[in-house]
């Protein structure tokens, strides 16, 4: 049984993070919102800075650019989905349904995104497209987190090709229920859990069970 002293300790270090995410997510709500109005040469961190209510010292305790606060990233994996994903039944087809229900779980329960947010990011970075090649190396970042825990779970060498390709085939997925969402592709929903399950049943009736 935990002791008290480690159970406050990991309770202070998940609000810590909350709270991280809380002002990580307002600098980028900030930055999104003035670049849609002034574009993105017109905007300054100064002005990003001081619509979200931070210094600028602590907007680049956050972020190294403007362009950077353009293209947040998904939070890492809580412990408990982490280990959910690290620990389990190794065969393909389970591992890759175990990792599509903890990526949907980390979207709708942990990160719950803006829907307004989630389609200006796109818009902005449709525009710009150096910010759409640096918005996927933030999730590949994220990507490469997943797959370690995938790789635990299989047990898999280094060499082995397993883990990438499932955790790929799964974000895959997310980011196409994401993007789907964002453009109301599927109905005016205000979670984006309609859209992953619709993309999940797609993948299953494309990979049949043999």
């Amino acid at each position: 049984m935990p002791s008290p002293a480690r159970t406050s300790s990991a309770a202070g270090e998940g609000l810590r993070a909350r709270r991280r995410r809380e002002t990580e997510h307002a600098i980028h709500a900030a930055a999104v919102r003035l670049v849609e109005g002034h574009g993105l040469a017109g905007v300054t961190v100064d002005m990003i800075s001081a619509a979200a209510g931070i210094s600028q010292r602590t907007f680049f305790n956050y972020f190294p650019s403007k362009e950077s606060a353009l293209t947040i990233s998904p939070p890492p994996l809580p412990d408990a989905l982490h280990l959910r994903l690290a620990h389990g039944d190794p065969a393909p087809r389970a591992t890759l349904t175990e990792l599509l229900d903890v990526l949907s779980a980390h979207i709708t329960d942990d990160v719950v995104p803006d829907r307004e947010l989630v389609q200006a990011t796109f818009r902005i970075a449709d525009r710009h497209p150096e910010l759409r090649a640096a918005l996927h190396a933030r999730f590949d970042a994220f990507e490469e987190r997943v797959r370690e825990a995938v790789a635990e779970r299989m047990a898999a060498p280094p060499a082995d090709p397993r883990p990438r390709l499932l955790t790929g085939i799964a974000l895959a997925v997310t980011r196409t229920a994401l993007e789907q969402w964002s453009l109301g592709a599927a109905g005016d929903h205000a979670s984006p859990e309609p859209d992953l399950r619709q993309c999940v049943d797609l993948l299953h009736t494309l990979m049949p069970k043999p």
